[in-house]
């Protein structure tokens, strides 16, 4: 299970450091650009994993709900940073945009993965200690509401941080929006299509995943790496 879990954590970190590779070779080939920004926001994308690691590691040693509560908060507050690099493309600019759209795509992937990673784990110990339904709820939920933490970043520029240091304004700002969402016609299509487009997004990689461990237990040995062969409609029929 260890191995399981350690190694997406050792892909995602070389893909990070493939980002950065990719934007410094940018720099080099057509010069700075003011895109540092990106390297600052894949780093707040890796947060949500590390919260979800230390909530997965406090549940295996079986620390106290309320340590597990305060983790998961902390996950759930800073969850926003991960698909927020989606939208990271509003700073593509009218020069090397091909180049650009790679790059801003490497980094927007790495970052949703960063979180998808996260949202498997919490959904992990949730589903442990509450059952699978409510693990499901809490990562639809949580989906739903990291649309609207996106919002609140990219239009009203809130941070993460800011729930710690301005914990009123954005308790004010949320309620704003939640109080009568109808009234915010473009605030609720922002949320509603971006969390619909990270709940399909993340039940996809779901069902890959799935579909791995299935895999894991018909064969021990992985099919893409064995000389072993799916058997065929009429070896099958044989052997019946």
């Amino acid at each position: 299970m260890r191995a399981r879990v350690w190694l997406p954590v050792v892909a995602l970190s070389v893909a990070s450091v493939w980002c950065v590779l990719l934007l410094a070779a940018r720099r080099h080939a057509y010069g700075p650009n003011g895109s540092s920004y990106l390297v600052w926001n894949l780093g707040l994308a890796w947060l949500p994993l590390v919260f979800a690691l230390l909530l997965y590691i406090a549940f295996r040693r079986r620390h106290t709900s309320a340590e597990l509560l305060a983790l998961g908060a902390a996950w759930l507050v800073f969850l926003p940073n991960a698909p927020y690099m989606v939208t990271d493309f509003v700073h593509l600019g009218e020069r090397h945009r091909l180049v650009d759209s790679l790059i801003l795509a490497s980094f927007a992937f790495t970052a949703l993965a960063l979180g998808f990673a996260s949202m498997l784990l919490v959904q992990i110990v949730v589903t442990r200690k509450a059952g699978a339904p409510v693990g499901w709820l809490v990562a639809l939920g949580a989906l739903f509401l990291a649309s609207f933490g996106v919002y609140l970043g990219r239009v009203h520029r809130f941070s993460s941080w800011d729930v710690v240091t301005r914990p009123r304004l954005v308790a004010w700002t949320m309620w704003q929006g939640l109080d009568d969402p109808f009234a915010h016609p473009h605030t609720l299509f922002f949320v509603a299509a971006g969390g619909g487009f990270l709940v399909l997004a993340y039940v996809g990689l779901y069902g890959v995943a799935d579909l791995v461990a299935a895999l894991a237990r018909d064969d021990r040995q992985p099919v893409l790496l064995s000389k072993r062969q799916w058997p065929s409609r009429s070896s099958s029929s044989n052997q019946s």
